[in-house]
């Protein structure tokens, strides 16, 4: 054999069989699992949760987090934004002499809290990083929600139409966006903190 002709079939083998084919499908197989581990589970449990949340209604389940924990809250801070207002908790509602507003299932906030709860129990993280960045979160997505109704009540004052863009577009939308972003920083920095471990070792 030529020298020419046995270069060009060892380029071929090289070709065919690529020294790092083996790893990288590896690599490729554990993401792909890891993803469809993370979808599975997210999706188990935002059902779980929201199922449940549903079938609580008209329960005290449903009145602590509705009248004593959205509700109470929001009017103690309309009153302090505005005394005017004059704003009372009764029950589910919102009351003032300029009008009231009520706050229903699914009105509260549990949703995107599922949602988020769901996503970081998921990530492949240390259980200590899952409580507290579960803990945050639901903070985080409870003030969002708090400030979206407050706002819902002096729109439904002064303009109607900013109330209805408030309640069926803009509001919502800014909570999830808010909400992943928050998701997208808390898995960075517990990658990043994991990473600083792994190096530290």
């Amino acid at each position: 054999m030529r020298l020419a002709d046995f270069a060009n079939a060892q380029v071929a083998i090289t070709l065919n069989n690529p020294p790092n084919s083996k790893p990288q499908q590896l690599t490729a197989y554990f993401l792909r699992a890891r993803e469809l581990r993370f979808a599975l589970i997210f999706l188990l449990l935002f059902f779980v949760m929201q199922f449940g949340y549903s079938a609580s209604r008209g329960s005290l389940a449903e009145h602590l987090v509705i009248d004593l924990a959205t509700v109470q809250p929001s009017v103690a801070a309309i009153n302090l934004i505005a005394p005017d207002a004059s704003a009372q908790a009764k029950g589910n509602r919102i009351v003032s002499p300029h009008g009231s507003l009520s706050v229903l299932n699914g009105c509260e906030g549990t949703e995107t809290v599922f949602l988020l709860l769901a996503a970081i129990v998921a990530f492949n993280a240390p259980w200590l990083q899952k409580l507290k960045g579960a803990a945050l979160g639901t903070l985080v997505v409870y003030a969002l929600n708090q400030g979206r109704i407050i706002a819902l009540f002096f729109a439904a004052q002064h303009d109607r139409k900013w109330f209805e863009l408030l309640h069926g577009i803009i509001a919502p939308t800014l909570i999830i966006v808010l909400s992943v972003l928050f998701f997208l920083w808390w898995t960075s920095e517990n990658a990043s903190g994991g990473n600083e471990q792994k190096s530290a070792v």
